[in-house]
């Protein structure tokens, strides 16, 4: 019987004279003939001997075989995510980026409404999409993983393994302060940071609820709690910056009505009318 691979590597590879506009985070248009390729290959082997290099190695070693299935321009890798081993898990990041979290043209989609005088597109093309759009939707499967693990009986060894999997990925894993143990098992049964500047422009205004929903947190003349991202993790609110646990405790204690002692922020701060924790829009 053949061995199964241990883990799934998808790539994410493109023309080559697109790469500094793809790592610039530059929007890749259908129009001007840029493009994303989305796939996949397997890796054998122990968390622990993954790396940014051997990764680009395996996907390098699949990728070669990719001008058979029809690659106009020369092209080069842009980046390599890893994954526990599961068949056509490019096709669910795929999902997840062009239904689940955006609305992004790709060639799976277009050749279903081809013309019968028309030529399909070669697969898993993604069009119109900037890397932040492709980071986000791996974040995203990982968190899904996370939770996931939570429910398993052997949760302690696969929350371990996804959190080598979310450095890899560079998702950051929230830590306790003066902890310098990564490998810590409490540490490991916390979900990955939300990494803000994926899903939020610079400026972008965010509105404090107190359900995370559609009860606005108002002052006391009736002002609506709103604060201004200022990149990272840092907002801007009444002439105070700070990160939104911090906002948000402080003013849900004052006019929420809730007397917090620690919160999550990013599940009451809201962005059209979605809080952040589960924003699904493509800024």
């Amino acid at each position: 019987m053949k061995e199964q691979p241990n883990f799934t590597i998808v790539y994410v590879f493109g023309p080559e004279q697109c790469k500094d506009k793809y790592f610039r985070d530059e929007l890749l248009t259908r129009e001007a003939g840029e493009w994303v390729k989305i796939g996949e290959t397997s890796f054998k082997g122990n968390i622990e001997d993954v790396s940014d290099e051997n990764m680009k190695k395996a996907a390098m070693k699949r990728i070669i075989d990719e001008p058979r299935t029809g690659i106009p321009v020369t092209s080069e890798l842009y980046d390599v995510f890893i994954f526990p081993y599961r068949s056509h898990t490019d096709d669910i990041i795929r999902d997840i980026l062009c239904k689940d979290i955006y609305e992004i043209e790709n060639s799976k989609q277009i050749n279903k409404d081809l013309d019968e005088d028309k030529i399909p597109a070669g697969k898993e093309f993604v069009y119109g999409v900037r890397r932040r759009n492709i980071k986000f939707a791996v974040q995203s499967f990982d968190h899904d993983l996370i939770a996931a693990a939570y429910k398993e009986d052997d949760r302690d060894s696969k929350i371990r393994i996804l959190a080598k999997i979310c450095y890899c990925n560079n998702v950051i894993i929230n830590k306790e302060e003066n902890s310098g143990d990564e490998n810590n098992t409490a540490l490991l049964n916390r979900k990955p940071n939300l990494d803000l500047n994926l899903i939020l422009d610079i400026d972008s205004e965010v509105v404090l609820t107190s359900d995370g929903r559609h009860e606005v947190v108002v002052d006391e003349n009736g002002e609506a709690i709103t604060a201004k991202y200022i990149g990272g993790n840092e907002f801007e609110c009444r002439g105070e910056t700070g990160r939104s646990s911090y906002f948000a405790k402080k003013y849900l204690n004052q006019h929420g009505g809730k007397n917090l002692s620690t919160v999550n922020g990013n599940e009451y701060w809201t962005y059209n009318g979605q809080k952040l924790t589960s924003l699904r829009k493509n800024l």
